[in-house]
């Protein structure tokens, strides 16, 4: 039994026989961006767990006065998802996590109206994806009503936001640190981001954490364009840690090299400060369906970001027939290592002159089917998904003996 806030007691009671137990309900938080890697793993999980007695209970957080519906969540019948969305336009702007103390206190009424939605839906555990402020107040709402909590790591959220003072720095890691602690298991998506956690974050190992990389579903046939000029091409989000700069950078010293080739980037916003030649095309950020596409009409993917505990972008462009080009900063260089493709994997992007003898190796031997077929067999979902369903069973049985 949990203390709440104000001091009273209360949990919420749960009966668990588990020789008949055959589902689960689990609360997590969602969002709309279909760019963003939560989203895209989140769907995954969805898609596997549709078809299954389990139950999904959304928890999404809004800054926008006015929002329409998610149309990602709408194929998704009620029974078996209930989205709830709490707007914040008067707390987050007011009280933004990154510059005030007592955040608890100050986002009060987030909490408390989340723990109105769960004392509703009676989730058996909470999932929280990411340590961004969204599963933290999911996370704080879970505790003080005593429901198990299971993080599944995204960014690390220091490493995400490095580029920042140290007065914002030092006050984030104390809603990491505070996250982290308080999961009963940690998923991590990378040996790497479970090293950067327990080093960084929190500073000894964690005593329940499993790692699991994030799954990319499969087609059966891979059509790819035809051959022509080889493209390279950057896709993600636009910020600091996706090290757009080195992207550019290889791409004029290729220039400088007279090595024919296109290059695109795919991102999600355009920073007018920073210079995009006119030799590489933009294109804005796409949907899933899209992106495949896209991908298949590429040569390589490069991905100069960096940190990033796994990539996401990497698995989907050469589960699609590319190859990529990642730094050993990347989750998805282990299982480009243990399939033997060592080849795409660099120690860092910060020799441009480097990075470009690197690529045109790398465009001498094309990805086979054999090594896909390898890649695929790791980041299968039903294996995948199955190992977190596992994890979620253990500490949702490890509570009730606790219990």
């Amino acid at each position: 039994m949990m203390a709440s806030h104000d001091g009273s007691q209360e949990s919420i009671a749960y009966i668990v026989i588990f020789a008949i137990v055959i589902s689960m309900k689990i609360a997590t938080n969602v969002h709309r961006d279909t760019f963003g890697g939560i989203t895209i793993s989140n769907l995954a999980l969805f898609d596997w767990l549709e078809d299954k007695d389990d139950t999904i209970v959304g928890v999404e957080y809004v800054t926008s006065r006015h929002i329409q519906g998610a149309i990602i969540f709408r194929r998704y019948l009620p029974s078996f998802f209930s989205h709830h969305i709490i707007n914040g336009i008067d707390i987050f702007p007011k009280y933004p996590w990154e510059k005030v103390s007592r955040l608890r206190k100050r986002w009060n009424i987030l909490v408390e109206t989340t723990k109105n939605v769960l004392r509703k839906e009676a989730p058996d555990l909470v999932l929280v994806n990411g340590t961004y402020f969204a599963p933290w107040i999911l996370a704080q709402a879970a505790k003080e009503l005593g429901i198990p909590i299971v993080l599944r790591y995204a960014g690390v959220l220091q490493r995400e936001v490095a580029h920042k003072n140290y007065f914002v720095r030092k006050r984030l890691l104390t809603y990491e640190r505070w996250l982290a602690r308080t999961a009963d298991a940690i998923i991590f998506p990378s040996s790497l981001c479970q090293q950067v956690v327990e080093n960084e974050i929190l500073g000894q190992p964690v005593k329940k954490g499993v790692v699991i990389p994030n799954p990319v579903k499969s087609i059966q046939t891979c059509s790819r364009k035809k051959p022509g000029r080889y493209t390279i091409a950057a896709v993600g989000r636009w910020t600091p840690i996706k090290n757009f700069e080195a992207f550019i950078a290889v791409h004029e010293a290729l220039l400088q090299k007279r090595w024919p080739h296109r290059a695109v980037m795919v991102t999600s916003y355009k920073d007018d400060r920073f210079h995009i030649p006119e030799t590489v095309e933009f294109k804005e950020s796409m949907n899933q369906d899209d992106l495949r596409v896209f991908y298949r009409s590429i040569d390589l993917l490069i991905v100069p970001s960096h940190f990033e505990t796994f990539c996401n972008v990497a698995a989907e462009a050469l589960v699609n027939g590319a190859s990529v080009f990642v730094s050993k900063n990347v989750g998805f260089a282990e299982v480009l290592q243990k399939t033997g493709l060592k080849r795409m994997v660099i120690d860092s992007f910060d020799n441009p002159e480097v990075v470009a003898e690197a690529i045109q190796k790398i465009a001498k031997q094309r990805l086979t089917q054999k090594e896909r077929n390898a890649v695929v067999a790791l980041i299968d979902p039903q294996e995948v998904h199955q190992d977190i369903l596992t994890v979620l069973s253990e500490v949702l049985k490890s509570s009730a003996n606790f219990r």
